[in-house]
């Protein structure tokens, strides 16, 4: 029983790598055949699209940083108006 199993797995190894080769020998065959051809007018790169969504980040980025230093400012300006009540003794709550 062993050998039986043994010859089946070895004709099944063997007809599988025939196979392979035998799809191999026809893929080579098919590129070998083809003529050389251009590309299709069709063919284009999405680069304006990613050029388009690029700049649109670097504006996002862009706005971000000037709403963060108005930001920093209305704080600073805020702080100066808290120490010039302090100064002037206005503030009830400080």
């Amino acid at each position: 029983k062993y050998d039986v199993q043994h010859l089946r797995t070895a004709l099944q190894n063997f007809q599988h790598r025939r196979y392979a080769r035998e799809a191999q020998d026809r893929e080579r065959e098919e590129l070998l055949s083809r003529t050389f051809t251009t590309n299709d007018a069709d063919t284009s790169i999405p680069i304006d699209e990613t050029l388009q969504f690029n700049t649109n980040l670097h504006n996002a980025h862009r706005g971000m940083d000037d709403l963060l230093g108005s930001g920093s400012s209305i704080l600073n300006g805020l702080r100066d108006q808290r120490s010039t009540l302090k100064v002037c003794g206005i503030s009830k709550y400080t």
